[in-house]
């Protein structure tokens, strides 16, 4: 139907996040205790950490997950949803939205006994008022997806733009740049993560060679308590070597709108980079890592929490444990480098933003339009 707020239906999709703030003050009032709250640095215990274009559903009676969360969001967006009937929650990572996507998160929420008449509390955050607009012009198109479905949606929180803004030496920068859902209490919560599980090097593939065709994953079931990656296949990256070949701070420009946003840019350029070798050495992953068109499934280790990898015949891995992706955080406030960067980007890449750029010998080296990271 539409979006609700304290159970009053907006009329249109909101044009502007200024105007909505100004309509509903208690969207920013909520947004400021959000803010306020003290990051949280979630290790890798109880928690399931869901990366670009990716959900999760889980339930307060889940034995392995207690946290849902994501981080390095900078012009993304986490969405959250509960149904408040049977208690389960839904933590997504967006930078683009679909009715087909909104409508599979909401089906994996509800499973088989939704209704439309049913309603699911919602809340969005992330997605800093950056210098370029970037951020609003990702997540009004998102709002307009979210007013237009089918189904009745509260929104509860709205921690996004300038609410999550700080401008330091006249620079702007995400306060909030990663959110944690407790799904046994319902508490939302600024929140980095030490660990982001295995396979990211794959998981980040799909959507830096997909494009726009990309949809959102459901990472997670939570009737076996498994993460479960694939199966999908990507298109092989013909200028893969070159894109290797690049210096760190190429690649940060190249792939982020803002890359003086980008807390940890050495994590970023680092996972990038992972990605591409794994992109060169694996072009055909139906082949060579989803064997027999079998997703890759993991399962936590009640003890240490690392998730453990499943084989195909049903029998664990004896104490095979996988290499999650692990970021060392201080939990001082948000530090950010903000040395100048000229913002110098590939042509190739058919961003939807613009940025300076120079000529490349290898502009006829095209590349889908990526997700935003």
């Amino acid at each position: 139907m539409v979006l609700l707020i304290n159970g009053v239906p907006l009329e249109e999709a909101p044009q502007s996040l200024g105007q909505l703030y100004l309509q509903f003050g208690q969207l920013r009032e909520g947004a400021r205790l959000v803010v306020d709250k003290r990051r949280e640095v979630v290790g890798q215990t109880g928690s399931l950490y869901v990366s670009v274009r990716e959900f999760a559903v889980t339930h307060t009676q889940d034995s392995k997950i207690e946290i849902l969360g994501t981080d390095n969001l900078v012009n993304n967006v986490a969405i959250i949803m509960k149904n408040t009937a049977s208690g389960s929650t839904l933590l997504s990572h967006v930078d683009r939205l679909t009715s087909e996507d909104l409508d599979t998160m909401t089906s994996a929420l509800n499973g088989q006994t939704y209704s439309c008449n049913n309603r699911l509390q919602i809340s969005i955050l992330g997605g800093f008022q950056d210098s370029k607009n970037v951020s609003q012009s990702m997540l009004i198109p998102v709002l307009a997806t979210l007013h237009s479905s089918p189904h009745f949606l509260e929104l509860a929180t709205l921690c996004v733009g300038e609410t999550v803004t700080v401008v330091r030496d006249g620079i702007p920068l995400p306060l909030v740049s990663g959110v944690g859902v407790n799904v046994k209490t319902g508490d939302v919560f600024p929140a980095v993560f030490r660990e982001k599980g295995p396979d990211m090097d794959l998981r980040t593939a799909r959507t830096l060679t997909g494009g726009e065709k990309v949809g959102m994953l459901d990472i997670y079931d939570c009737v076996r308590e498994e993460l479960t990656i694939g199966p999908f296949t990507y298109s092989p990256m013909r200028a893969v070597d070159i894109w290797l070949e690049q210096t760190d701070q190429f690649i940060l420009q190249s792939l982020s709108p803002c890359p003086e946003a980008v807390e940890d840019r050495e994590q970023f350029t680092t996972q990038l980079r992972a990605t591409l070798r794994l992109i060169k050495e694996h072009p055909y992953p139906s082949v060579t890592l989803f064997h027999s068109n079998n997703s890759r499934t993991y399962r936590k280790d009640s003890a240490s929490g690392v998730w453990v990898s499943k084989i195909n015949n049903n029998t664990w891995y004896g104490q095979q444990y996988i290499k999650s992706e692990a970021t060392s955080y201080k939990t001082d406030p948000l530090s950010y480098k903000t040395d100048p960067l000229s913002y110098k980007t590939d042509p190739a890449l058919n961003l939807n933003f613009h940025f300076k750029h120079e000529a490349m010998p290898w502009q006829s080296m095209q590349l889908q339009p990526q997700a935003y990271y």
